[in-house]
């Protein structure tokens, strides 16, 4: 039963892992030049009518958010194919994203469910804490919008960048909604358009 558990404890996290790659905008490395690489996307990539077109905000997989035109769509490299994200600046981003809490219990048979997600992503980043940069790293119980969630953040001082994300039941329980916000210190009230976030078939 122990083995049966841990072998469901690791198929967790490795899902949450993968499912975390939205959020390698913000996981700071240092270079070989002893400066500091973030692997966000570079926007000279794309032209202005490309970059800066005005995108649908969401879709029927990953939910949707309520936002103005200064929005555009962002795009992270190893990203997971359901990712969606759409951001300010290159500091200030939103990020959607869902798990198949189905799947990993068929696969663990063991229950998957936002709870699960969220502490194994705290762990995560308690893990990373112990080699980078970490501050104010919490994990709570913590609506967003009108569902009920999980939220896990933290603060990373050497680029002032906060992150926040919420770890939602789909109604079913057979999916987790995931929505993260990243965003500096001097824009805090960017907090505010992750609360605008919908889930499907709402």
């Amino acid at each position: 039963m122990k083995f049966r558990r841990l072998i469901g404890g690791i198929l967790c996290a490795a899902m949450v892992l993968s499912s975390s790659a939205c959020l390698r905008s913000i996981a700071h490395r240092k270079s070989s030049n002893g400066g500091v690489s973030s692997e966000r996307s570079d926007t000279s990539n794309y032209s202005s009518e490309e970059y800066l077109s005005r995108p649908e905000y969401g879709n029927e997989t990953v939910g949707w958010f309520s936002l103005d035109d200064s929005f555009f769509q962002w795009y992270t490299p190893g990203n997971t194919s359901t990712c969606v994200q759409y951001a300010k600046s290159p500091y200030e981003i939103l990020t959607m994203d869902v798990i198949d809490a189905e799947a990993i219990k068929q696969q663990s048979g063991a229950d998957f469910t936002s709870k699960e997600a969220a502490g194994t992503r705290l762990y995560q980043l308690q893990q990373e804490a112990e080699t980078s940069n970490i501050e104010k790293l919490t994990g709570a119980r913590e609506a967003l919008g009108s569902y009920d969630a999980y939220q896990v953040y933290c603060y990373y001082p050497d680029d002032d960048q906060y992150l926040v994300m919420w770890y939602m039941d789909s109604p079913d329980r057979t999916k987790v909604y995931y929505v993260a916000a990243e965003f500096r210190s001097s824009e805090m009230s960017f907090f505010n358009y992750a609360q605008t976030y919908q889930m499907p078939g709402n």
